[in-house]
């Protein structure tokens, strides 16, 4: 399917008569990014941990959730931990734990398997709690979707609940509630986009600034906490701007430096050198490993491994995981296959539905996210049940997901998301009816140009500009992620010198480049485009999009292009 190139639109002479000391392609960048003023872009290079973190006490409910917390100490109560089961949750529960550890409570962890309980807070875990002899639960990364299993708390067992989240807030909390959730309604925290472990380490701040004890929390401590922040934030897909970028900008520096045993043979066991490690490969090799666990199995090895201080049992887990994560990509790799025959020609289709017999729950949102991503149509894929499906659903950003399945409310047992992804449940018999009520909604927004792939492009650029001096200067971009793409450029009129494809099965594409301003050869490797070899041969003349990298061999630096897509003149 061809894709649409949308080019940012051009920054104004007025912008760049403005910020002399940068050049225009920086200054594009920066635009298309949002930072468009001095303060903004001082933040955006230089990261300031003293200066750039908002108070957090400026979070509605903070001031109470530290007190409740405090009176725990004082009373001497358990406290139970309840987190998700995905790498946001997992990271959030370790870094509950460990702050838990310094300030002297005692307690509970719980994180609720995918499968047989879903997501959230439910009533058989508050039993078992309640038989744990807990007197307060403290939620990261969910808790506002279950306003009735508070209450359920509260009124069979006298449990109080402190709920820390980060996503939109469906339920009406008043004041007998404690919410820590910068999305909350009424909430003034300046920045909205903090991931849950985000969150929950906004608490482990406050908590030590009000901390007064026989134990001493040492100054600074919290910073040895921003590795999970890091692998949270980055797993959860959140913007890295702003106070998340400050977050993860130090929190790389804490993860090539780390202590945690089971991180560092993680990292042994994925091939990831801690000393170079980015936020790709937090986001595409060590995120993915603690996420695949709570999709496959149970979430507790991947608490297990952060939070383990024995060798032996460190290396046991990660070789355990990384298993588990390899048997993930071949069962998604599998079910996307077996989806895509049950959906079979879509032509006249504008939202894409399967389902398969007991398709995992934990897999079927990557399938939905693949296919999506691949068809460009927002899709939903259900492993179905005897009598009820359950199901993950992807969009394109032309069409709020939820809203359309808000509307079929009639139709499901359960749902919930955001305008991108989604989840839900429902009776078997109803899957036909759901499936063509959000057809119709689809058919009403969408028009085919929505339903076109569309490659957001930072500038067209000359390749005279294409330079190691660039290179360097996009380094200061880093780390990426949400909001902050790696940089995409275009340069038009490219002469292609020679082409060929590589790899095992020939899936990918090397080839040496020029343009007609400029003489320099470039070697560009365009992954998974080799069966696009034939196009080149029609013609030695293209348009290309791509990424400024390096490729590093036997100790040689060569500037590359990683392609994105081409277009013959």
């Amino acid at each position: 399917m061809e894709k649409f190139w949308k080019v940012k639109q051009k920054i104004s002479n007025d912008i760049v008569s403005q910020f002399p000391e940068y050049d225009s392609v920086i200054l594009q960048l920066l635009h298309n990014r949002g930072i468009d003023n001095q303060e903004k872009i001082d933040e955006f290079f230089n990261p300031d941990y003293s200066k750039d973190l908002f108070d957090p006490f400026l979070l509605k409910d903070m001031d109470r959730a530290v007190d409740r917390l405090l009176l725990a100490i004082k009373n001497k109560e358990r406290v139970a931990i309840f987190g998700d089961y995905d790498a946001d949750g997992v990271t959030s529960s370790v870094l509950l734990t460990e702050l838990f550890k310094k300030i002297g409570l005692a307690g509970q962890v719980y994180i609720p398997d995918r499968v047989s309980e879903g997501y959230g807070m439910n009533k058989k875990a508050i039993d078992w709690l309640a038989k744990k002899d807990i007197k307060l639960i403290v939620s990261c990364d969910c808790g506002v979707s279950n306003r009735k299993e508070i209450d359920y708390a509260k009124e069979k067992y006298g449990i109080d609940c402190v709920i820390t989240d980060h996503h939109n807030v469906p339920e009406n909390f008043d004041k007998k509630y404690i919410v820590v959730d910068s999305k909350r309604n009424g909430d003034k925290y300046p920045y909205k986009e903090l991931a849950g472990v985000g969150i929950t380490f906004k608490l482990a701040q406050a908590i030590i600034s009000k901390f007064e004890s026989g134990v001493k929390v040492a100054d600074g401590w919290e910073k040895s906490l921003l590795d999970l922040v890091t692998i949270g934030t980055i797993a959860d897909c959140s913007p890295i701007l702003s106070e998340n970028r400050t977050l993860v900008k130090y929190g790389l520096k804490i993860i090539k430096e780390t202590q945690r045993i089971g991180l560092q043979s993680l990292m042994q066991i994925a091939r990831v050198d801690a000393k170079t490690v980015d936020s790709d490969r937090v986001g595409f090799v060590i995120a993915p490993r603690i996420n695949s666990a709570g999709r496959m199995d149970r979430a507790s090895a991947s608490y297990m491994l952060l939070i383990t201080e024995d060798l032996d049992k460190a290396v046991w887990l990660s070789k355990k995981i990384d298993k588990t994560n390899s048997s993930r990509q071949a069962l998604t790799s599998k079910l996307v296959d077996e989806a895509k025959k049950k959906i079979g020609d879509f032509k006249n289709q504008k939202v894409l539905m399967a389902s398969g017999w007991k398709w995992p729950l934990g897999v079927v949102g990557i399938v939905a996210g693949k296919i999506c991503e691949e068809y460009n149509r927002p899709t939903l894929i259900c492993g179905r049940g005897l009598i009820e499906s359950v199901g993950s659903a992807r969009s394109i950003p032309a069409f709020d997901i939820i809203s359309a399945i808000s509307s079929c409310k009639d139709l499901l047992l359960e749902y919930g998301g955001h305008k991108q992804a989604a989840g839900f449940s429902l009776k078997n018999e109803n899957f036909e009816k759901f499936h063509e009520k959000l057809e119709k909604l689809a058919s009403e927004k969408l028009t085919e140009k929505d339903l076109q792939p569309v490659i957001e492009i930072d500038s067209e650029i000359d390749f005279k500009d294409v330079n190691w001096n660039l290179y360097e200067r996009l380094l200061d971009f880093e780390p990426h992620g949400m909001g902050n793409q790696k940089p995409v450029f275009l340069a038009k009129d490219i002469q292609v010198v020679n082409a060929y494809p590589v790899g095992k099965t020939k899936k990918h594409l090397k080839m040496k480049i020029k343009s007609n301003s400029d003489n320099r050869i470039f070697d560009v490797i365009g992954f998974n485009h080799g069966h696009r070899i034939e196009e080149l041969n029609k013609s030695g003349k293209m348009d290309i999009v791509f990424q400024l990298d390096c490729n590093e061999w036997n100790g040689e630096r060569i500037l590359q292009l990683r392609l994105i897509d081409f277009k013959i003149d």
